[in-house]
Formats: C-alpha cells, structure tokens, sequence
C-alpha cells in the first residue's frame, strides 16, 4: 500500500495572495486528431499541486501544424469544475464558455468543423497561469453557436461552450505556451 498520507493536507488561506478572476481573452484550441502527444498529469506526483499538474508539450502529427487561436471578447472566458457521480465514484465536469464577436464567414466554418472535434483547450488567468481542459482518452468537446441579436445594441457573435470530465477541478501546465506566438507574431521579412 503507498503511503498518500503526505497528500492530505490542510487547506489554510495565504495572505496577500492574488486572487483575480476570469481568463485573459486569447485560447488555443488543439484538436485531437492533429496532435500524437499532449501535456498529461504527473504519473509521479510528488507533492499535492503534482496531482493537478500536467507536464510535457504538445506534439502535431505533422511538421507545421499549429493550434487554432481564439480570439475572445474581454471578460467573457469562463471555466468551473462541478462535482459529478455517485458517492465513491466522484469526479468533474469542467465547463466553460468564451465570446467571439462578429459575423465572419470563416468563424462560422471553424464552427463548423469544431463542432464534432474532441481536442485540447489552453486558457490563461490574468496572472499567467495557464490551464489545460482535456487529457488524452479524456478530450474536451466545444459546443459553437451563434447569436445575431435582436436589438442595434446587441452583442452578436459566436460563443463557444466547452465541457470536460476530468479528475481534477482544474490541471495546469507545468510548462507554458508562448501564446504571443500565436496571438501577436512577429513578421519576418
């Protein structure tokens, strides 16, 4: 039997800590299929953040192969974990959502091939922190959908609702994406 006991600690509050909400308004999107390896929760936890820890990168099947970015209106990135199952066979459910504002043709075909694409999201918190949604054998499913409003001063756009079972309420990454890469990249010329 392993001795878990060093798992089992309390719980106290930090003081001074940083405790904002809420994600910053750029995702990635890795979808199953374009990607052989995927970050993944420490085999070996060593200490208690081990157990919501994913380490290792995110390899594409082929040479080139980049995640979708997702840009988002500002203060509409979202996630939560709900407690699910029966008593001694409990879990998570982790659910979110995120904005895109507009009416682009191409949003609405990246809905369209999004819709049945299990895959990877990566969100970030306002300090930098960022968080994976789905493990392998565990994929995170997006639900896209579209609201043009009724009224001028409507929001129309696309939202983008996302849900995973998982064992954990949330995993970060032990590493991090350089999300710059892909939200503000620089030009060669």
């Amino acid at each position: 039997m392993s001795d878990d006991k060093k798992f089992y600690k309390s719980i106290l509050r930090r003081p001074g800590g940083e405790n904002m909400g809420g994600y910053k308004n750029r995702v990635l999107f890795y979808p199953e299929h374009l990607f052989k390896a995927v970050p993944t929760l420490i085999e070996a936890p060593i200490d208690t953040a081990d157990l919501a820890t994913a380490e290792g990168a995110f390899e594409p099947v082929a040479a080139g192969t980049e995640p979708m970015a997702i840009y988002a209106t500002d203060k509409t990135v979202g996630m939560k974990a709900e407690n699910q199952g029966e008593l001694d066979g409990q879990s998570f459910k982790i659910t979110g959502e995120l904005f895109h504002p507009g009416t682009q043709t191409e949003v609405a075909g990246v809905c369209r091939k999004i819709n049945n694409t299990p895959g990877y999201l990566v969100l970030e918190s306002p300090e930098g922190e960022q968080f994976i949604v789905g493990q392998k054998g565990l994929p995170c499913y997006i639900k896209p959908s579209f609201d043009g409003g009724t009224q001028r001063s409507d929001r129309r756009g696309f939202a983008f609702t996302f849900e995973n079972d998982s064992y954990a309420p949330f995993i970060k990454l032990k590493v991090k994406i350089d999300m710059d890469l892909y939200f503000n990249p620089v030009t060669q010329p």
